[in-house]
């Protein structure tokens, strides 16, 4: 049996977004005010025909109609793929965050390392850079390797555990703790007899102001985003929703893709709660599960009820579906679909898709694992499949 939330390496998707949110904050590139205008499509120049549009690369935003003019947390709230594809830079003389900045944050947070949790089986992920892929294709990196990787997609590989325990030190104001299997030890009378004491990585260099506003904006996902459906009535509830497109195969070895054309795709969701003194950070991870706003963070949602105790709201009743689905570009800003911009990733086995089963506390092929809670950063981990 393979432990997913260690072993296994996925593309993160738009769960990743906080990554270049805080490094482009921290680094000067953005503040709480720069804006970029997403328009559902944005078209990265050719190199060697820069004033030719019919050469250039285009990067679309799930939600094709646009976002409009908005501001870092608005565009984690709306998990704007063009936002960030601007914001990490290469044209029109904007530097911008660039891969290098980019890569040495996600180094801080902990991808691409072993977290060092005590279980056997952990690989380190992948923090793509020039060198990287020199080394591995002989090729160049280029600017759309950047835009890519800025949203989680194209070479950017992480395990599960590794996107909670960075989730969990954008909770906890900004350590890197390692995570821990066993909270406390107690007897037979339900003493504590030992309490397990944090074990910290590092302290982020980042400043608190930068954390705190990458915190609203998860805030504002769950509050008028891509997962209102992870609200908790009476716990303000922060988090990250992520669609991750993946090269799957069927049987005959043909690429799988949609009655849209568009690849499968991995259904992320990462949070924490409550906002003001996190107890309890979570991500749900749904191999081939689709769509993160809607398959991951109702799991994520019983999750924390569970937690905190808090009783399932009473059943609406279900509306019939209309008889011809539109394309996941078209849904409403608060839903979020696959992050199409990326392209197939090379030199890793694609994961077969699976087909996803969810019972009253079943999920199938899942992650979910908890820390708790970040601000001690003492630590559960579970894992299902």
């Amino acid at each position: 049996m393979v432990n997913h939330a260690i072993s296994s390496l996925f593309p993160p998707g738009s769960t990743f977004k906080v990554i270049p949110a805080v490094a482009g904050l921290q680094e000067g590139v953005i503040n709480r005010s720069t804006t970029f205008t997403c328009r559902g499509t944005y078209l990265l120049p050719n190199r060697y025909y820069p004033d030719d549009l019919s050469q250039a690369q285009p990067f679309y935003c799930w939600n094709r109609g646009g976002h409009g003019t908005l501001n870092v947390t608005a565009a984690i709230a709306q998990s704007c793929n063009i936002f960030f594809n601007q914001m990490v830079g290469g044209v029109d003389n904007f530097r911008g965050l660039g891969m290098e900045r980019l890569a040495d944050y996600m180094h801080l947070f902990g991808f691409g390392a072993l977290t060092g949790i005590e279980l056997p089986g952990e690989t380190p992920g992948l923090v793509p850079d020039d060198r990287w892929k020199r080394q591995t294709y002989g090729e160049s990196w280029l600017t759309g390797d950047s835009y890519n990787a800025a949203i989680g997609q194209g070479y950017v590989l992480s395990t599960p555990l590794q996107l909670l325990n960075a989730t969990a030190a954008i909770a906890n104001g900004g350590t890197l703790n390692r995570p821990q299997i066993v909270y406390q030890v107690i007897d037979a009378e339900g003493n504590p007899v030992r309490v397990m004491t944090p074990d910290p990585i590092r302290q982020l260099p980042v400043s608190p102001e930068v954390i705190e506003i990458v915190r609203q904006g998860m805030r504002d996902t769950v509050a008028r985003g891509t997962a209102r459906h992870a609200a908790i009535p009476g716990i303000e509830v922060a988090g990250k929703t992520g669609t991750a497109e993946y090269p799957g195969v069927d049987e005959s070895g043909r690429l799988m893709l949609d009655r849209y054309g568009n690849l499968p795709t991995h259904a992320w969701f990462t949070a924490f709660a409550p906002f003001d003194d996190p107890e309890i950070a979570v991500v749900v991870f749904l191999q081939g599960g689709g769509e993160g706003s809607r398959m991951s963070v109702p799991v994520a949602n019983e999750i924390m009820r569970h937690y905190f105790a808090v009783p399932e709201p009473e059943p609406q009743p279900v509306q019939s579906a209309p008889a011809e689905a539109t394309p996941p570009a078209e849904e409403s800003a608060t839903e979020e679909s696959p992050d199409e911009s990326a392209p197939e990733p090379e030199g890793e086995e694609a994961p077969q898709p699976e087909a996803l089963e969810i019972e009253i506390d079943t999920v199938r092929r899942s992650v979910a694992s908890v820390l708790v809670p970040p601000r001690r950063a003492t630590s559960y981990h579970a894992a299902n499949g």
